[in-house]
C-alpha cells in the first residue's frame, strides 16, 4: 500500500516573501521528504525515518508526511509512534486507511479486540473496494466475518430560504407568489435485529416546509419504514416496507404505502474508481383524504439505478429513473385532466473537496413526462400533455466537524410543455445548518 507522493499536501506555515531563510528551509524540507520516501522503497528503514522526520523539522506538514512516517515506525516495530502518526489521519478522507494500519498495530501488539474494531470500520465506512477486502480478510482471521453496522444514525437539517414562484405559475400570468420560508430535514435510522449476514433494519423521516405568509403552501411528510437487509459476499440486498402521511395547508392530503426492493454493490468499480452501483424498485398506493385530492389516487411505481464514483477529491453520480403512474385522474363538468405520467429522468451530481472542511458542487437533471390520458379543454379539444423539466442547482458546504456544517443551495427549474398554463420558471436559494450523529 503506497500514498503516492504526487498527492501530497504541503502546509507552509508562516511562509512570506520577505522570509527568504523560511522559503529556503522549507524546500529542504520538501527535499529531505521526496528522499526519505526513496529511501524507503529501497528498504532503508533508517535513513528513511531520519529523513522523514527531517522533513517534518523544516516545516512539512502534510498527510502523505504522517502516512509515511507511519509505516517506517511500524516496520520498525515502534508502534507508539506508528499508532500516533496514524491517528493524525483520523477525521480527514484517508481516515478508512489509517483504521486499517491502526488494525495492523493492534495486530502486532496482540490486541485482537482493538484491531477487530478497526477492521469493522474499515469494512463497513470504506468507500475503497480493495481496503473493503483487505479489512474483510483480516477479519476472518480473527474469526469474525461479518462487521456489525452503526446501531443507529441520524440527521438534521435546518435551513431558511426564499422562492420566487410558489404557485408555479407561467411566465405569461399577470400575477406571481413568491416568499421566504423555514425548512426542516430530519432522518434516524437503526438496526432492531443483527445475526450473521442477516439484519432488520427500521427508518424514520420527516419533512417540512413553512411559508412565512403563504401558509397554503405548507408542507409536511412523515415517513416511516422497515426493511430486511441480507449481505450475499460483497452485495447488499434489501426488502422492505414504508408509510408517508403528507399534510398540505397544514390538513391531511394522503396515505402512502409502499414495497421497496434494493441491490447495491461494489463490484462496478475500477483500478482507478471506487464506485458503487443501485438498483431499487418501488410500487405503491396512494389514499386521498380530502375530495380535492382525490384525483390522485392510484398507484406508483418506480425504478431507480444509481452510479456513484470516486476518484481523488472528486465524487459524482449519475442516476437514471423511471416513473409510472395510474392515478383516478380528475373531471371538472366536461373537463379532463390526467395526473398520470410516464416520467424518464436522467441525472448527475458532482462535487470537489477544494480543503478538508470546504466542498462545492453541482447537480442536474433533465426529466420527459408524457399523461396516458389526453387532458379535455372547455373548447372540446383534446391534447396529450408532454412536460421536459430542466432543473440544477450549484452547492457549497463547510464542515465543522463529523457532527456539524453550513450549507448554502442556489437553485433553478424550468418546466417547458406544450400546453402552455404547465410552462412554469422557479428559482430557490436556502442556507442551512446540517448536525449528523
Amino acid at each position: 500500500m503506497s500514498f503516492h507522493l504526487t498527492k501530497s499536501l504541503f502546509f507552509a506555515l508562516g511562509l512570506s516573501l520577505c522570509s527568504v531563510a523560511a522559503a529556503s528551509n522549507l524546500a529542504d524540507g520538501k527535499r529531505d521528504f521526496r528522499s526519505g520516501v526513496q529511501a524507503f522503497q529501497q528498504g532503508d528503514l533508517a535513513q528513511a525515518r531520519a529523513l522523514l522526520e527531517s522533513a517534518r523539522r523544516k516545516g512539512i506538514q502534510s498527510l502523505s508526511l504522517s502516512y509515511n512516517l507511519g509505516v517506517v515506525y511500524y516496520k520498525l516495530a515502534e508502534y507508539g509512534r506508528s499508532r500516533q502518526a496514524f491517528s493524525l489521519l483520523i477525521g480527514t478522507k484517508q481516515s478508512p486507511l489509517a483504521h486499517y494500519n491502526l488494525g495492523l498495530i493492534a495486530l502486532a501488539e496482540d490486541d485482537s479486540a482493538t484491531a477487530r474494531h478497526h477492521f469493522n470500520l474499515v469494512a463497513s465506512n470504506s468507500a475503497q473496494p480493495k481496503l473493503s477486502k483487505l479489512a474483510y480478510a483480516q477479519l476472518e482471521k480473527l474469526g469474525n466475518t461479518q462487521p456489525r453496522p452503526k446501531s443507529w444514525q441520524a440527521f438534521l437539517s435546518l435551513s431558511a430560504g426564499y422562492e420566487d414562484n410558489l404557485g408555479l405559475f407561467p411566465d405569461t400570468a399577470a400575477t406571481t407568489l413568491e416568499d421566504g420560508f423555514i425548512e426542516s430535514i430530519g432522518a434516524a435510522s437503526g438496526y432492531a435485529y443483527q445475526a450473521g449476514k442477516n439484519a432488520i433494519k427500521w427508518k424514520t423521516q420527516f419533512y417540512t416546509r413553512n411559508y412565512f405568509e403563504e401558509n397554503d403552501f405548507n408542507t409536511h411528510l412523515l415517513r416511516l419504514g422497515t426493511a430486511w437487509n441480507r449481505q450475499v459476499g460483497r452485495n447488499k440486498i434489501s426488502l422492505g416496507l414504508e408509510g408517508d402521511q403528507l399534510w398540505l395547508a397544514d390538513q391531511s392530503r394522503e396515505q402512502r404505502a409502499r414495497l421497496v426492493a434494493g441491490w447495491i454493490t461494489p463490484t462496478c468499480s475500477t483500478t482507478s474508481l471506487s464506485a458503487r452501483c443501485q438498483i431499487k424498485l418501488e410500487a405503491e398506493q396512494i389514499f386521498a383524504d380530502k375530495a380535492r385530492f382525490e384525483a390522485y389516487q392510484g398507484q406508483h411505481y418506480r425504478l431507480d439505478t444509481r452510479y456513484r464514483a470516486k476518484h481523488g477529491d472528486w465524487s459524482g453520480e449519475v442516476q437514471y429513473r423511471f416513473d409510472f403512474n395510474d392515478r383516478k385522474d380528475r373531471e371538472i363538468g366536461d373537463q379532463f385532466f390526467s395526473v398520470s405520467p410516464m416520467m424518464h429522468t436522467l441525472g448527475f451530481r458532482l462535487s470537489y473537496v477544494i480543503t478538508r472542511a470546504f466542498t462545492v458542487g453541482t447537480d442536474a437533471s433533465f426529466r420527459q413526462s408524457d399523461y396516458t390520458q389526453a387532458h379535455r379543454f372547455n373548447n372540446g379539444k383534446t391534447k396529450k400533455r408532454s412536460d421536459q423539466r430542466v432543473a440544477y442547482h450549484l452547492n457549497a458546504r463547510y464542515q465543522f466537524d463529523q457532527t456539524f456544517a453550513v450549507t448554502t443551495k442556489l437553485g433553478r427549474l424550468s418546466n417547458e410543455s406544450n400546453i402552455d398554463r404547465y410552462q412554469y420558471d422557479r428559482e430557490t436559494v436556502t442556507l442551512g445548518v446540517n448536525i449528523r450523529l
